[in-house]
């Protein structure tokens, strides 16, 4: 059975298609968004928005309040011995600690009002490429056609040969695990970050965050899978020991799943077009190679994504406006996703010795500036 005929349909309702769903249906078109999740969906996960997020916020009709975020007040590098440590200068908050699931919650909410057709609970099974629409075949038989479609998802190489898009293989693996217990606390202190950087030779940090709401140890590691739970274990325990954490939730760890991140992969590709095709968030690798942060990355991109197709959707040939999407993120994101072009293992002396070094590197992490 197919169902009538959407211009735009988005796999994945993450931040970055959910962003793009809402953004397409505010300008009046028919928006079907699937994802193979329910909603509201439970339990919490830390991350952090970038303050230049407001603006697109903004425009999705979204309240800043109805995030949660809470600004970060102070930003503490250590080294990985925390011997040395710097506290970079900030003017301006520059990121607000949010619950990524809370915040997801809330972009699905502004979806459901906006009037977007949305299916939870169902995969999309395969998708086929027809002349003029594309057809999204779920796993209960029924399929979906739409002139155009946004996917979202994680990097599913699968779907990705299916729709002509090569997705660039080899390098070093990112991989990311994440601890944390919210805090039961009526208190509205500001919340800290601290960044233990050179963790290895190779770029792995380490980020804690406390917040009156959620405390939060998060490993983001270059290298060898199996090193993540022991190195987060250690991370946890220096943590508590150095008095950042009020428990040591080393014991927390075996039970974390371990992710991939897809930094830098956007920058590797050498499309982001297929045939009705655009890729945006994880399933383009737009995640920020020096802080691995991938919320703003993923609404920027869907952002830039639904400009494309509102000029694809009023041409007479779509694809060939669907192709300016590689030309125009990359003209606006390239330098914020793209790794430093100095390598952080000789930068990190100058970190803990330097001010403006201090100060440059917060730029890196958090609105990204070139070190």
């Amino acid at each position: 059975m197919t169902e009538r005929v959407h211009d735009l349909a988005v796999i994945g309702a993450g931040p970055a298609g959910a962003s793009a769903a809402l953004l397409a249906a505010r300008h009046g078109h028919r928006v079907v968004l699937i994802d193979r999740e329910t909603f509201p969906r439970t339990g919490a996960a830390a991350g952090w928005l970038n303050a230049r997020v407001s603006s697109l916020l903004k425009e999705m009709g979204i309240a800043e309040r109805a995030v949660g975020g809470v600004p970060v007040a102070g930003v503490t590098f250590h080294s990985a011995d925390f011997i040395k440590s710097s506290r970079p200068a900030l003017e301006h908050a520059p990121v607000y600690l949010v619950d990524r699931v809370h915040f997801g919650n809330v972009l699905v909410e502004a979806v459901r009002k906006q009037g977007v057709s949305l299916v939870e609970g169902r995969t999309a099974r395969d998708v086929r490429l027809l002349e003029s629409s594309v057809m999204v075949e779920l796993d209960d038989g029924k399929a979906i056609d739409a002139r155009l479609l946004l996917l979202a998802t994680g990097p599913r190489r699968e779907m990705f040969h299916r729709l002509g898009i090569a997705m660039p293989r080899g390098g070093t693996a990112f991989w990311t695990a994440q601890v944390g217990h919210d805090v039961s606390t009526s208190s509205r202190s500001p919340a800290h970050v601290h960044v233990v950087l050179g963790m290895d030779r190779g770029g792995s940090f380490g980020l804690i965050c406390a917040s009156p709401r959620q405390v939060s140890i998060t490993l983001h590691w270059l290298g060898a899978e199996e090193l993540v739970h022991p190195k987060l274990m250690e991370l946890c325990a220096a943590a508590h020991a150095q008095g950042l954490v009020s428990q040591n939730l080393a014991s927390q760890v075996r039970s974390v799943v371990v992710t991939r991140s897809p930094a830098s992969v956007a920058l590797d590709m050498e499309s982001h077009v297929g045939k009705h095709t655009l890729l945006i968030g994880d399933a383009g690798g737009f995640v920020s190679a020096v802080s691995n942060e991938g919320l703003y990355p993923a609404i920027w991109s869907a952002k830039i994504a639904v400009g494309v197709i509102e000029q694809a959707l009023a041409a007479r040939h779509s694809q060939d406006e669907l192709m300016a999407f590689d030309t125009q993120w990359r003209m606006a994101m390239a330098d914020y996703l793209r790794p430093p072009n100095t390598d952080p293992q000789f930068l990190l002396p100058l970190v803990f010795s330097n001010q403006a070094m201090s100060d440059r590197m917060a730029g890196a992490f958090f609105t990204g500036e070139n070190i």
